[in-house]
């Protein structure tokens, strides 16, 4: 799959949306402490946080699966941007509102991002077995996207 490191993988418990304000700022706090802009990856509300994070944060691109934008007025930036929408989720849901909010998330990324759009299989998420559904099929996919969006910052200090 290529080298990914380093990763740091952050994510928001049920809790942790109660005090969005609070965990963004944590992520806020980690993200300023890394030596390059990052690649944010982002599940349903992650598109969210992602968004929150564009308007005061450089992010070197985004990959946004299933990922309406809920908890922030806009985006910042001009990172590239993966969008990605199962083919029974939240963009095809029969909510008008998910609709609403996956069609607004198109809307708010694409004014200032180029965007590089793709379908998964499966729904947003399923009741038995509770979980969200991540089209793992397009794991290659992702992957090869951040690459080519990801060069690595040679060390130019002396050793």
């Amino acid at each position: 799959m290529g080298n990914v490191d380093p990763l740091e993988v952050v994510f928001f418990d049920g809790k942790g949306w109660i005090n969005f304000a609070p965990a963004v700022g944590r992520l806020i706090t980690l993200v300023k402490s890394l030596p390059e802009p990052p690649v944010m990856i982002g599940y349903s509300r992650g598109g969210s946080v992602i968004a929150k994070l564009s308007e005061s944060l450089d992010l070197r691109a985004a990959v946004l699966y299933e990922s309406p934008i809920v908890d922030s007025e806009g985006v910042g930036g001009s990172f590239p941007v993966m969008q990605i929408w199962n083919n029974e989720g939240a963009k095809y849901s029969r909510f008008p509102a998910r609709r609403k909010q996956a069609k607004r998330s198109e809307q708010l990324w694409s004014k200032s991002h180029p965007v590089t759009s793709i379908e998964g299989v499966g729904k947003h998420f399923t009741k038995r077995p509770p979980g969200h559904c991540w089209d793992q099929g397009l794991n290659q996919q992702i992957v090869d996207w951040i690459l080519a969006r990801s060069k690595r910052v040679q060390n130019t200090h002396p050793s």
